[in-house]
């Protein structure tokens, strides 16, 4: 593969950059898989006309004879040549389909092509992660899923990897670390070439148990019990030489049937240990998938040069006294192939006559007495390389976003020219948000689909990003330490007997609850409510709202609040924290139903109209009585 087909062209826009990689990897698939087929083609040709000639030379005599066995030596000698030239190039096949599928991938992300990306994902990177119950933004802020945050990051291909990426979301690190992560990630944003590569590792590896990884990491954590004393190697040797010795004496010299002496011990060790070795070869052996990405993906990173210390620090990790991971993981790949060919009937026969499972078991066990205890700290520190490679995806397909500034002082979130990262670039309008100081929050109106949901999201998938270390979707953003909780996607649950009142309530008293504990180096509570306990009448509401509201406030918390209740930014004790923006809309009437017009922009002060008679009109649903005329608030002063 040419370097110049990877290489950015100074100017070049991402999305131009990864169509031209689809159509280079693309033609270079075409191309390999012809000669593939050629090759597979010659193969055959060869076979047969190899067999033809020996066939021949046992057919016939004299010259003639002669003749047809060097031709059978040398097409023989020909077919085991045309099997390692056509094993390479169908290396170079999937090599380039692989990566023709990384660039198609790139372009969906870029286009947030949601659907596009979902078919082209392997099942295992399409797989949610485990997250803990109750998480306080992990469902609102779309973390997982077909629309998600972890979809936008890009190509994950390790268990490792997506495990780090998924961690890093839903934990936002704190400000120094996430500098650090930030630092390798701007690092990383050019070098798309060492990005793909090890994604294309990681893709070409076969599909592994879900639980492999751990299944490994707690037998190379176990004792190497079969070198804990000489007397199971001594035995593993001695009992099968017997054995094969009795038995030939008794075939060829007559001799009595001594094999029956070792017999009976050796059944005896077997079932003594075959249990146990059932169990390490079960950890061992669902490594072997892993291994095929493990190994080319640790021997590339280990030639990066770097300069970022938190990156340089991480590929530290990646060796054992001088000596690189990828090498020693190396050595255990073909006692692996080994445990995965036990079910090989050859083996079966002989495996109880010579002991062979011990044998495999104790040169296990001596790659884990020396690597055992580094080897989940090797695939951890693969899993963080990943990662931040992910994170520099996203910085590479998004260059017009900014990495955030983390300041000092009160708890405030601030940003120019904010936008949701999920949305398309040609959709996504941008507005200019300011949330905090403490004392205060933002209450968000306007009419229905308007743009208060997105605004809230806006915020909360921003403010994660910018804790996972990534660049985020605005021109400039700053913010201190804070601990996001949202209550946005909230359900009832009739299994539970739960309303959707109540449902609401609960959330939002898991939320004051957080604010009440000490926030330390986390920072307060950004709290982000849409449409606040709208489970209920308006009088009550705007009356629990507040309640909530002084709550939060009082303890420092920060947040924004939508709601349809138009009202609500009337009510006084509310007025004096709220900071009220609004979206609005526009209605055309004549030539039949109303047409609804939004510009999703931000204005200050509360909204003044509302839209729920219009879209009712909209959808073709009379009115009775006529026209209503919906509610105005009274006009305040905009805060």
């Amino acid at each position: 593969m040419s370097e110049a087909s990877v290489a950015a062209i100074e100017g070049e826009a991402p999305r131009d950059r990864y169509a031209r990689l689809e159509a280079h990897h693309g033609a270079s698939h075409t191309d390999a898989k012809a000669r593939s087929f050629r090759f597979g083609t010659v193969r055959i040709v060869t076979f047969l006309a190899g067999f033809a000639a020996f066939v021949t030379w046992d057919v016939t005599d004299g010259g003639f004879a002669r003749a047809a066995l060097v031709a059978g030596v040398v097409l023989t000698a020909a077919f085991i040549g045309e099997i390692a030239v056509h094993r390479r190039v169908r290396r170079e096949e999937r090599w380039h389909g692989t990566m023709h599928g990384l660039a198609e991938e790139g372009l969906a992300r870029v286009d947030r092509a949601w659907g596009d990306l979902d078919q082209l994902l392997p099942e295992r990177e399409r797989r949610e992660l485990p997250m803990p119950a109750g998480h306080f933004f992990a469902h609102d802020l779309g973390l997982q899923g077909r629309t998600s945050l972890r979809r936008l990051l890009g190509p994950v291909t390790t268990t490792p990897g997506r495990q780090t990426v998924v961690d890093w979301l839903a934990s936002p690190a704190p400000p120094s670390e996430a500098s650090a992560r930030a630092e390798a990630v701007r690092e990383l944003q050019d070098r798309l070439d060492d990005r793909m590569t090890l994604s294309s590792f990681g893709r070409q590896a076969r599909d592994s148990d879900a639980e492999a990884v751990d299944r490994f990491f707690a037998w190379a954590s176990g004792d190497p019990w079969t070198l804990q004393g000489p007397w199971l190697r001594m035995a593993a040797i001695t009992l099968p030489l017997a054995l094969i010795a009795a038995v030939v004496a008794d075939v060829a010299f007559g001799a009595p049937p001594y094999w029956l002496l070792p017999v009976f011990p050796q059944v005896w060790l077997l079932r003594r240990v075959t249990a146990r070795l059932a169990e390490d070869f079960r950890g061992v052996g669902a490594l072997g998938p892993a291994l095929d990405a493990y190994v080319p993906q640790l021997q590339h990173v280990a030639g990066w040069s770097v300069g970022a210390p938190h990156l340089s620090a991480v590929l530290a990790r990646l060796e054992r006294e001088g000596k690189p991971a990828s090498a020693l993981l190396r050595r255990l790949g073909p006692l692996v192939d080994m445990v995965e060919s036990r079910g090989n009937m050859v083996y079966g026969a002989l495996a109880p006559i010579l002991l062979l499972d011990i044998h495999i078991a104790v040169r296990l066990d001596r790659w884990r007495e020396a690597n055992g205890p580094h080897v989940s700290e090797w695939i951890a520190a693969l899993g963080e390389v990943e990662a931040l490679c992910a994170l520099a995806t996203l910085a590479h397909d998004n260059p017009d976003w900014c990495f955030p500034t983390w300041t000092e002082g009160p708890p405030v979130v601030e940003a120019q020219a904010l936008g949701h990262p999920l949305l398309p670039e040609d959709g996504c309008v941008h507005n200019d948000v300011s949330v905090g100081p403490p004392g205060t929050f933002l209450l968000v109106t306007g009419s229905n689909m308007s743009g208060k949901s997105t605004l809230l999201r806006s915020i909360g998938t921003n403010v994660v990003l910018a804790g996972a270390g990534a660049p985020v979707c605005a021109a400039a953003f700053s913010l201190s330490p804070v601990r996001v909780c949202t209550s946005m996607s909230i359900e009832d649950s009739l299994a539970d007997g739960i309303s959707l009142f109540m449902a609401q309530l609960l959330r939002v008293r898991d939320i004051v609850e957080v604010s009440r504990e000490e926030p330390g180096e986390a920072g307060p509570v950004l709290f982000l409510l849409d449409e606040i306990l709208h489970g209920t009448n308006s009088a009550e509401r705007r009356i629990a709202a507040q309640a909530v509201l002084t709550h939060l406030t009082d303890r420092g918390a920060i947040g924004a609040v939508s709601t349809h209740d138009l009202a609500l930014a009337d009510t006084p004790a509310l007025a004096v924290l709220a900071h009220s923006v609004h979206f609005r809309e526009t209605v055309h009437r004549g030539g039949g139903k109303p047409r609804l017009d939004f510009d999703y922009l931000m204005r200050p002060g509360p909204a003044q109209t509302s839209n729920a008679l219009a879209l009712l009109e909209a959808v073709g649903l009379e009115l009775p009585g006529g026209a209503v005329e919906p509610y105005r608030p009274p006009a305040t002063d905009a805060r």
